[in-house]
């Protein structure tokens, strides 16, 4: 009997064994299976986020028809790639195809709709349209997101100076400062704010602020030149000629520079340097016309006065 029991459970056994062991193959198979699948998205991700990035290098280079070549066949691969979508609406912006690039955007978006980067990218081109309700809708939901995003508050700053708003603008845009207070491009938009604002002193003071960002002698020619008009603005002529004349060393086309600082000092009251550089430009440019009525307005001052000349 225990024979015949002992047979039969061993019969049992092996049968339920059996079993386990077809389940495991068709389970452990159907696994396999997905874990391939992962593997290959995976593989397309990361594939597609090469091409991409190959795609930024070219836009660098204004090779658009070689980034579009990219990015169209990172999407083929992988169309779920945000980022790729992303830099290709961005790609059809700087084409002029604006419809095209916002459409492209709002399908990222519906594919990463909590992602604060892409909200603020479509906010941005919201922007440029004149879009402003459908900025704000995205600013706010960015900001909702990621509320230490220093881009956020720029993009908000931005909204409220094509309001009109300069002191809500100044707010934004020194919020984003206190995330990233050594930002060129922020201090910049400061500046541009406390001049809608006409706090020229204050635009002056955020103008040198952002000159003590540069190591010395590496000052870029662009803020050289916002820093002279800074100057300029608050009737410091002098001070603006010297700035434009350091500009003009760094420029590939100085012409326009030197004649700024020779109009800045005939205002500031310095003829002899003004007119020192209206004939350097009339010597390699001898049709340069306002050099040429600069010059006839520089030879009726008596070079020996110190009386100071405004026009």
């Amino acid at each position: 009997m225990w024979g015949r029991v002992t047979i039969a459970y061993m019969i049992d056994f092996t049968k339920t064994a059996a079993i386990w062991a077809v389940l495991g193959l068709v389970v452990g198979g159907g696994g396999c299976r997905l874990m391939h699948r992962e593997m290959q998205a995976t593989r397309l991700l990361e594939k597609s986020r090469l091409m991409s990035q190959q795609a930024y290098f070219a836009m660098e280079k204004g090779d658009l028809q070689e980034a579009d070549h990219l990015l169209v066949q990172a999407l083929q691969l992988c169309p779920q790639d945000t980022e790729a979508r992303a830099r290709y609406s961005q790609l059809l912006w700087r084409c002029g195809r604006r419809e095209e690039a916002l459409e492209q955007m709002k399908i990222a978006l519906r594919m990463a709709p909590h992602d604060a980067e892409l909200h603020f990218r479509i906010a941005e081109q919201y922007l440029e349209l004149g879009q402003l309700t459908e900025a704000q809708a995205h600013i706010q939901r960015g900001l909702d997101i990621a509320r230490e995003n220093p881009n956020g508050w720029v993009l908000q700053g931005r909204l409220a100076l094509m309001r009109n708003d300069p002191d809500a603008a100044l707010r934004a845009f020194h919020q984003a400062a206190g995330i990233r207070p050594q930002d060129r491009d922020i201090l910049e938009w400061i500046a541009k704010a406390y001049l809608a604002r006409g706090d020229t002193d204050q635009a002056l003071a955020v103008r040198q602020r952002i000159m003590d960002t540069f190591t010395p002698g590496e000052e870029s020619e662009q803020a050289l030149v916002a820093l002279a008009e800074a100057y300029q603005a608050v009737r410091r002529y002098a001070s603006a000629a010297e700035i434009y004349l350091q500009a003009a060393q760094k420029s590939d086309h100085p012409e326009p520079l030197l004649l700024a600082a020779a109009e800045n000092y005939y205002r500031a009251g310095q003829p002899g340097q003004a007119l020192g550089i209206t004939e350097q430009i009339l010597a390699s440019n001898p049709q340069n016309h306002r050099a040429r009525d600069l010059q006839g307005r520089l030879q009726g001052v008596t070079v020996a006065s110190q009386s100071p000349i405004f026009r």
